[in-house]
């Protein structure tokens, strides 16, 4: 006897669903409740752009992929109240993907940021929260570059203006003697 197509579906769903886990740098789990279409379509193009991928997910298989995953601390973000479940999935800069979805939630009141997972860490809402308020890696890699660059600059212009004093003296000495010799 053949397997329920429901059932097929259901399992393909969580193989993906535990693949999209595994193989990620992290996810922010969100709820959402009352919100348009138009909006969530929206809100995934700005994550796209952003590097990452936004899911509506099923709160069970959810629940047991996460469990199956070994981070079964974080099955209980999806028993959220019989609101929607989005998952906002991190591919490399997490910093951009959480500042987008907090931006997306202060627009929009039925949209929750709940937690998530980066790197091995469990992440609950304040400290999804404090990772937004964090410059990206972008402005962090100019400003250690920019710091790098402060000192090596700085020598230049030292450097510059010791042998500007010295040409000015052999200039001052050479004008010196051939004001004597005349």
């Amino acid at each position: 006897m053949t397997e329920k197509y429901g059932k097929q579906v259901r399992e393909l769903m969580k193989k993906e669903m535990k693949n999209v886990i595994s193989n990620n740098k992290g996810f922010v789990f969100s709820s959402m409740e009352n919100l348009k279409a138009s909006d969530i379509d929206t809100f995934r193009k700005k994550m796209k752009q952003s590097g990452a991928r936004y899911l509506l997910v099923k709160k069970r298989l959810a629940k047991i992929a996460l469990e199956e995953a070994g981070l079964a601390e974080l099955a209980q973000l999806t028993d959220q109240d019989k609101k929607a479940l989005g998952m906002g999935v991190i591919k490399d800069d997490p910093v951009n993907v959480i500042k987008t979805m907090i931006e997306f939630s202060k627009s929009n009141k039925g949209f929750v940021v709940a937690g998530g997972y980066f790197d091995g860490i469990v992440l609950d809402a304040a400290r999804v929260k404090q990772l937004s308020e964090l410059p990206s890696r972008e402005v962090l890699l100019s400003r250690l570059l920019g710091a790098m660059n402060g000192p090596i600059t700085g020598f230049v212009g030292v450097s510059a203006g010791i042998l500007r004093k010295f040409m000015y003296a052999i200039n001052a000495i050479k004008d010196k003697k051939q004001g004597s010799n005349n």
